[in-house]
This record gives C-alpha cells, structure tokens and sequence, in this order.
C-alpha cells in the first residue's frame, strides 16, 4: 500500500484512477486502522557494554567519545539512567516491551516473548511506520522475540573475536535509504563487548598496565566464564586488568567513529531534521571494581548504569541535563509519546519521560515506584533495587544482602546492611512488595523454547563462550531455580527466599 501511496504522490496514477484507488485506499486504511503517518523518524543506536563513566563528557578524562560528546550537547541526557539486568537479551527486550525481565520472562537462553506482549516495533509499525532492525549478536536471535514487527530484521552473528561496527552502520545505511514511510531503525553495535580487540591504531591509544603480546584477548570469553564470582577464582594481576580496561577504551572510540558515520548518513539524506536519536547501551562492564570481569553475574553501578541521550532537533532541548532516575523500561513508553503513537499506560511497567525531554514537568503516575528493579538469573540469582540515593541487592542463591549508600559510597565498597537492618528491612520490605505485585496488564505467561531451538541456540552460544561443553549453561545455578514454566510459582519461591512469607509488610531480616 506504501508503493500505491507514492505513486498517487507523484502524480503517476491518471486523474479519474487516481480517485478511485485513493477511496478504496481510504476503506482499505479504515479498515486496516492504519492511521495518516505524520509523525517523527525514530532511530535507537544501542552500544553494547558501554558503561556510562567511560564517555568523556560523563567524567573520563581520555578523549574517547569525541562524537558522542558532540552528540551529547545536541541532545538532552539523563545522568541518573540505568538497566534492569546486567546482560544484553533480558535489558534490550525490556526496552523492547517496557517490561521488567521478571515480568517479560525472557532473561535466559530457553525462554521467548509471549505472544500478549506487543514490542515497541508492533507498535510503530502497527501505526504505519517502517521498522528495521541491525542485530549483530545471537543474544538478539528473533527466536526469543526480538524480530517481531520488523519489516527488516537483520540478525549477524559477529561472535567476539571480529570487529563489526562497519557491518552495523551499512546495513542501517542501507535501510535509511530505502524510500517510504517514517521509520523506527534498532542499531546494535557489539564491538565494545569483550574480547576487547579494537582495530589499529584504536587498539594502541589507551594501552595501559604491561604491554601484552599477540593473541592476549584470546581467551578473555574464558576469563570471563570463569570468574563468575569474586570468591570462585583468583583475580587477574592489576596491569593485566588495566590493559583489558586500555583495549575496551579502543573499542570505545572505535565505535564511537562508527556511531558518527550512521549520524553523518542522517544528515546527508536530510533526515536528521525530523528523527527522534537516542544512544544508550545495554548494560555496562566490571573491571573487577567488585572481583568480577565482565558482565551478568552481578548488579553494580559498573554493570547497571548506563548512557541514555535523546535528540529531537527543536522539540527536545539541547545540551540539557535531566537528574530523574530513569531506566531502559521507561523507553518504549517514551519514544511511542514522543512520536504520538497511542497506547494504554497500564500496557507497560516503565513510564514515559517525554514531558521532561520537551521540557515540561516530569510527573510520574500516582502510586509509581521511584527505584528501579534490578534482576539477574544467569550466573547468579539477584534481585534488587536501586535509586540515585540507594542501592539494595539481594542475592536469592545465598541468603545474603546487600545495602549501599550511593551518595557517601558511589563505588559501594561498604556494605551496610549489618550497621543499619531497620533501613535494610525497610528496603527489603519494597523488594518484596516489587517481587510480590502483579503488573497492571496482568501476568505475562513464561514460554520456552522449543527443544530444537535450544539446541540450536546453545550449539551457537557455546562457540561465543555462553555455554560449556556438558552442561546447560554457563548460568548453572548455585542452588536450585524456582519453577520456570509457572510465574505464580516462581513468584512465590522467590518472596518465601526472601522471608516475605505472604506478608509484605514486615519481612525478617536474616
């Protein structure tokens, strides 16, 4: 119907056939529900593993970001913005369905989206938008959901040893120049991700620590596996970890070139006027800050925080700071307001922010939460929550928890929850209420995949390093999960963990 639009535009179609196609194109639309297009273009550029203290505008003192930077002063940014899991599938499909993990259930390599939830692309493309999608990474197969409502869906698997930022920006380059509708464009760029190897001479401008030799990120993906937890493996020597953390800044100004050229590609084809840009990443990564390289097993600030920058040329207000805690949840709702595509609050978990980019009062519903729930399943089993004040962690697998003062202690090394249990009880009281509540749309039901897909999908994560050869996983658990097929179940394990008991209102301590 597109294709017949253009042509009626540009006069191709003679007079008294152009009337009729345009009425049987009305009915057709009327009764299709697809409404006149008149919105903005909407383009989200995600980074994988980047965290937020490591772009130069954010307080690194290297010059890493120069692009970004740039970027960052055309664009309002959030300072206080975080993710709801520490590893690429369960954060993107939050920003994909404004959902928590543990409300979508897609936080594990056998589970995809049930059919209830529409994504953030159903919705474009349902009010007539074009929608594309750039996935480099098998943790973004279509298997779990993420190719639903994408006319293009472009899944890559760049594993972690090839450098694909270029591969990212021609296939975006390639949708963009596609003529049509407005359009929402998904940009992953992966090579931020370990192994850390940055193409020269990116690779030689932030060495640190000892100068290593040929081959050295090699085996990182096995670092990495197997130092799930800090009391597990003995921690790398501390030039070794600077040089990791010198390479992972490579990458970082690698991609921030490549993030310029799909930029640069807006503005050459005269669409950067009328597109809505946000850069945000997935996650963040640990350099051992807490025993621990890499990313998933944990819920720090240096997995958990995180960009998020919004441009909108003359709508959204330029070089603005915006200090509300925010999360990838709250960006479906925010671009969908933004755009003016309709849809019911109670549909999501996170909440639009677009009063507060177009400058007006950032007002958030009655009764809305203010922290953020944090959650882990693979490698660890962690719920949390955090605000720009406080970080609460509890680990389901262990018993134990953990109580951080962001304000005295933004690196939280000192823990506590002993020196203070009535604010750890409080904190765990709100945990339990978050775990507790069912969402406003009601329970989302938790579907695995298929025996043959997650062979298939493990056979592909064991070469990148997911899953070890005998076993499931590289997730496998510490101590048993709760039922996976059954919410209900799984909630209940997880709040009697917890020593709720049923009764939210005055949980143990233990």
């Amino acid at each position: 119907m597109h294709f017949v639009l253009r042509l009626l535009a540009r006069g191709r179609i003679p007079g008294r056939a152009a009337a009729g196609v345009a009425v049987g194109l009305v009915a057709l639309a009327a009764g299709a529900c697809l409404p006149a297009v008149e919105g903005p273009n909407v383009l989200v550029i995600v980074i994988d593993s980047l965290r937020a203290d490591r772009l130069h505008h954010a307080g690194d003192p290297r010059p890493l970001s120069p692009n970004i930077d740039r970027f960052a002063g055309e664009a309002s940014r959030f300072l206080q913005a975080r993710t709801s899991a520490p590893w690429t599938t369960p954060s993107v499909m939050t920003l994909f369905t404004g959902l928590a993990p543990t409300t979508h259930h897609v936080d594990s390599n056998d589970h995809q989206l049930d059919a209830s939830v529409r994504t953030l692309a159903e919705r474009f493309r349902q009010a007539g938008y074009r929608t594309g999608a750039v996935m480099p990474a098998l943790t973004l197969a279509g298997h779990f959901g993420f190719d639903r409502g994408f006319d293009r869906f472009v899944l890559e698997v760049q594993g972690h040893g090839k450098v694909s930022g270029a591969w990212s920006v021609q296939e975006a380059v390639t949708f963009l120049r596609e003529d049509g509708p407005p359009f929402f464009l998904y940009v992953h760029f992966w090579d931020v991700h370990y192994n850390y190897n940055p193409p020269v001479p990116h690779a030689l401008r932030f060495q640190a620590g000892r100068r290593a030799g040929p081959g050295e990120t090699d085996d990182v993906t096995a670092l990495i596996r197997f130092s799930g937890r800090p009391d597990e493996v003995e921690p790398l020597p501390e030039d070794r970890v600077a040089w990791l953390e010198g390479q992972y800044a490579g990458e970082i100004l690698f991609t921030d070139a490549q993030v310029a050229r799909l930029l640069e590609e807006l503005e050459r084809l005269d669409l950067a006027g009328n597109t809505i840009v946000v850069v945000t990443a997935d996650h963040g990564e640990a350099f051992q800050e807490h025993g621990v390289l890499g990313h998933t097993v944990h819920l720090y600030e240096e997995v958990e925080r995180i960009p998020l920058l919004v441009r909108w040329p003359d709508r959204v207000r330029a070089g603005r700071e915006l200090r509300q805690p925010v999360g990838l949840i709250d960006v479906a709702p925010t671009l969908l307001d933004l755009a003016g595509v309709p849809f019911e609050r109670t549909e999501f978990e996170g909440h639009s922010r677009a009063a507060a980019l177009l400058g007006g009062e950032d007002h958030l519903p009655a009764g809305s939460d203010s922290e953020l729930l944090m959650a882990t399943t693979r490698r660890a089993r962690l719920r949390g929550l955090i605000s720009p004040e406080t970080a609460y962690i509890f680990d389901h697998a262990r018993g134990g928890e953990e109580l951080y003062d962001l304000a005295q202690d933004p690196g939280q090394r000192a823990n506590l929850a002993a020196a203070r249990p009535e604010e750890a009880r409080l904190w765990r009281r709100k945990l339990c209420d978050r775990l507790g509540r069912l969402p406003e749309r009601g329970e989302v039901p938790a579907v695995e995949l298929p025996a043959a897909v997650r062979e298939m999908l493990d056979a592909g994560l064991q070469q990148l390093g997911y899953v070890g050869p005998g076993r499931k996983t590289d997730g496998d658990q510490p101590s048993p999960s709760p039922p996976r097929h059954d919410p209900a179940a799984e909630r209940r394990a997880y709040l009697e963990e917890l020593g709720c008991s049923g009764d939210t209102s005055a949980p143990p301590v233990r």
